[in-house]
């Protein structure tokens, strides 16, 4: 009874592991700028994109107006930034975005082919009353820049993350914007294939298997009583 509950435990982890390592790839939001000291320069945005999406044209940023929820400016789609680094399976790409909002709140949507990906607001959430993103809550990044930040800053993610999206990093403020590049303190690292995480799954239970057969102790002859 033990080792069938084994088992079934070993197939469910399994299934579920390898679900989520063939899991579809998603774009994120990875950094911006949209203010500093005196006049704002160098604004941008920078998204990183899987190597699987090859359309770029199917990726879409749009600017948002967190007082009344509205989009703002021209929507820019992704066919018009240009490529830097390639890390894992994801390639970051950037535009200099001139007239990008102060905030409090204002906020970017990123949609693919018309599905919304990934939304988030600066100084402030907000509810999107219309445009791709509309009816839905832009999450608050929780850093913000102002007249006290100095040019060449930035808010992006950080730390290590996997291809499970930027739900994987934390929002932070960063004292050198690296448009094109992977932020200061970012690393982004691949996840196991679901064939590799099978295979180590399997030699796992064969290990234990063999492992048991060999603990167990060789049955006594029989004696006949003379």
């Amino acid at each position: 009874m033990k080792r069938h509950s084994l088992h079934l435990i070993a197939w469910i982890v399994l299934l579920a592991v390898s679900r989520h390592a063939s899991a579809e790839l998603s774009p994120w939001i990875n950094e911006f700028h949209y203010d500093n000291t005196g006049t704002d320069n160098n604004e941008f945005v920078e998204v990183a994109v899987p190597l699987s999406i090859t359309d770029l044209s199917t990726l879409r940023l749009t600017l948002y107006n967190g007082g009344d929820g509205k989009p703002y400016g021209t929507s820019h789609l992704l066919s018009s930034f240009t490529a830097g680094e390639t890390h894992g399976s994801f390639t970051l790409y950037s535009k200099p975005l001139s007239g990008l909002q102060n905030g409090a709140p204002d906020g970017l949507s990123l949609d693919l082919q018309g599905a919304v990906v990934h939304f988030i607001g600066y100084e402030g959430g907000f509810v999107a009353s219309s445009g791709p993103a509309a009816g839905l809550l832009a999450m608050d990044v929780g850093r913000a820049e102002g007249d006290l930040t100095p040019p060449g800053g930035s808010v992006g993610l950080v730390g290590t993350g996997g291809e499970g999206g930027g739900g994987d990093f934390l929002w932070e403020s960063l004292s050198e914007a690296t448009p094109g590049g992977a932020n200061l303190g970012q690393f982004i690292v691949p996840e196991p294939r679901a064939s590799v995480l099978v295979a180590v799954f399997g030699m796992a239970g064969w290990l234990w298997h063999r492992s048991r057969s060999r603990s167990r102790p060789s049955p006594c002859p029989h004696r006949g009583r003379p």
